[in-house]
């Protein structure tokens, strides 16, 4: 099939970009890389009036990093990620979920903004993303405001975006001490949408035991989640096997998962409760060999 007609724009700079927002309704949606929205366009799922192309604002392709803070543009590509060696030692969670998506010629193309953005319950970023704590900034041409990851995905396909508003960067904030975090999913075939995905972060105290962590769920559910009386139950304690057992059952628990072509409701729950355990207890293992440090 193909997309129906609409009215294409390629904004040069990101005030440009603004004006074009301002003047948009439901029906306006933003290309970045195009990998999500192109695809739901030719299926008809999704048909705007006016597509806002910011493949060419060089001002959104960045990557910078502070003593405190990892920052990225909204239209880095996940390739970049991936390929990102300093990134894959700091926070290698987030380099593994870029690896995970898709395939060479989607993460080359695809860019993390636009992953975050069409909140699809089964992509990979957002669950990375909340697990990390990470804040997303917004702009307008009324302003900028910065929403944490916790409040910015609501529901399938659902965001805190305004009509007018488009993201700009994501900001990950690097925790004090020793700390680790892990990405880990199943999905149908090498390059297939995913089954059940789970991030953690985990920090740990001088004697090993948990004293912070956040543990995100992805494709079980209607958007992603912090799986919270699972963190609840690992904090304070180490990362041993009868601690991850009840810390991968609080999760399943939380879980929300539908049964559709992909897999079953009892095959997420149960591959999901396998990932909890592993990308919790990696997450540990990395923040007692030194984390960030």
């Amino acid at each position: 099939m193909f997309p129906r007609t609409f009215d294409y724009f390629s904004p040069k700079t990101l005030a440009e970009t603004m004006d074009l927002l301002d003047d948009s309704t439901s029906e306006t949606k933003i290309l970045s890389g195009g990998q999500s929205l192109l695809p739901a366009m030719k299926m008809r799922n999704i048909s705007p009036k006016k597509v806002v192309d910011i493949g060419n604002l060089k001002e959104l392709n960045f990557l910078s990093k502070t003593e405190s803070m990892l920052t990225i543009g909204a239209t880095i590509t996940t390739g970049t990620l991936e390929n990102d060696l300093e990134i894959a030692c700091l926070m290698p969670a987030l380099q593994e979920t870029a690896a995970e998506i898709a395939d060479p010629l989607v993460r080359n193309l695809g860019t993390v903004g636009g992953n975050l953005c069409y909140a699809d319950p089964v992509n990979d970023m957002p669950t990375t993303m909340l697990s990390l704590n990470a804040y997303f900034l917004l702009a307008s041409n009324a302003g900028k405001r910065m929403v944490s990851a916790d409040e910015f995905f609501l529901d399938s396909f659902k965001t805190a975006l305004k009509t007018n508003e488009m993201l700009t960067e994501i900001q990950i904030p690097f925790e004090e001490g020793k700390v680790g975090s892990a990405f880990r999913k199943i999905k149908k075939g090498s390059g297939g949408f995913t089954i059940a995905g789970v991030a953690a972060q985990v920090s740990i105290v001088e004697d090993t035991s948990v004293s912070a962590c956040r543990i995100a769920l992805g494709g079980v559910g209607p958007c992603v989640f912090r799986a919270k009386k699972a963190e609840t139950e690992l904090m304070g304690k180490m990362a041993e096997a009868p601690v991850l057992a009840e810390v991968a059952a609080l999760a399943v628990e939380a879980s929300k998962p539908i049964s559709d072509l992909t897999a079953s409701e009892n095959y997420r729950r149960k591959v999901l409760g396998i990932l909890v355990k592993e990308a919790v207890e990696l997450a540990y293992k990395r923040a007692v060999m030194g984390g960030y440090e």
